[in-house]
Parts: structure tokens; sequence; C-alpha cells
């Protein structure tokens, strides 16, 4: 007799779940995760959006195409990803790298880490525009109060970087 009230029970509670959590997807999908992807798309530079809120930590995966002022884009993207999804979120940018783009930025990556170990900001910019230059690229340098922005150009490729000052911690991924 037990069993049968147990077995409708647990049917019950089972379709509950089902329902609250196909509710939240709902609510995840059309009320946080699209309007952020509209919000985002409406910005000149960004090619396409992808949002995943189901990992522990959210992540937003921006293509960008080229852009006058790399500290400004991001910034405006950090500024709607954070007021949708508030928390934690790790914005990835992808960009458009070309071979002699990436070999001149492997080539800057010493002086930009000198730079920072030494907080000779400074000359460290210059030292990385006049580098890029003598590779025949275009550099651009901004900084705000907690990275450094790096946008690399030649002719159709663009390469850019953000660089913390400080190590966030373990567990980043180097973005």
């Amino acid at each position: 007799m037990s069993r049968i009230r147990i077995l409708p029970a647990l049917a019950a509670l089972l379709l509950t779940l089902i329902v609250l959590f196909g509710g939240l997807q709902v609510y995840r999908t059309y009320e946080i995760i699209q309007p952020l992807e509209s919000q985002l798309a409406q910005i000149p530079q960004v090619r396409d959006v992808q949002v995943n809120a189901t990992a522990q930590t959210p992540s937003v995966t921006i293509t960008l195409g080229p852009v006058q002022d790399l500290q400004a884009t991001y910034t405006q993207i950090q500024t709607e990803v954070e007021n949708s999804l508030g928390g934690p979120i790790n914005i990835v940018l992808k960009d458009h790298p070309t071979p002699s783009l990436t070999s001149a930025f492997e080539v800057l990556q010493p002086i930009l880490y000198q730079g920072i170990a030494q907080g000779m900001y400074v000359s460290m910019v210059h030292e990385l525009e006049s580098s890029a230059k003598q590779q025949h690229v275009n550099c651009t340098v901004t900084m705000n109060s907690q990275d450094i922005f790096i946008q690399l150009t030649k002719d159709n490729g663009y390469l850019y970087s953000i660089v913390p000052y400080a190590t966030r911690g373990l567990g980043g991924n180097g973005q």
C-alpha cells in the first residue's frame, strides 16, 4: 500500500524538477542570453557572439573585426556582459592574426613582460612601438588601471592581446 503512494509522489517530484529546470533554461535563453547577444551584436566591430552560460564560470566568445581603439571596444563589451550576467565572466576575443603578426607578437612579448615586471610602462610602450615598426607592423598600446591593450595590424590581419598588469591568480586562461 505504501509503494502505491511513493511511486506517484516520486513521479510528481521528478516531473516538477524537469519543469523547473526547463523553465530555467528557457529563462536563461530568452531573457538573458539572446538579449546579451543582440546588445553585443550592435557594437559595430563585433562580428559574432557566442555565450556559454551553462559552465560554472560563464564565458562570452566574441569575434571582432578591425577596431580603432581596442580598449574602448573591450570596455564597452565588458560593461554589456557584466550588466547582463554579473559576477565573474570570462571574455574571449577572437581576432584575425596572420603568421607575421603572430611572429611579431612573440618578439614583442619579452619587452612587454619586462616592462610590466619593472613597472617601466612609458619606456615599454615606446620600445613595443619601435620594435613593431622595425618589423613593419602597426602597433597601438593603451592601458587602463588593470590591463594593457595591444593591437597589431598589418595588411588584412589584426592581432589583439589584453594583458593584465599582474597574474590574476591560479586557474586563469591567460586572456
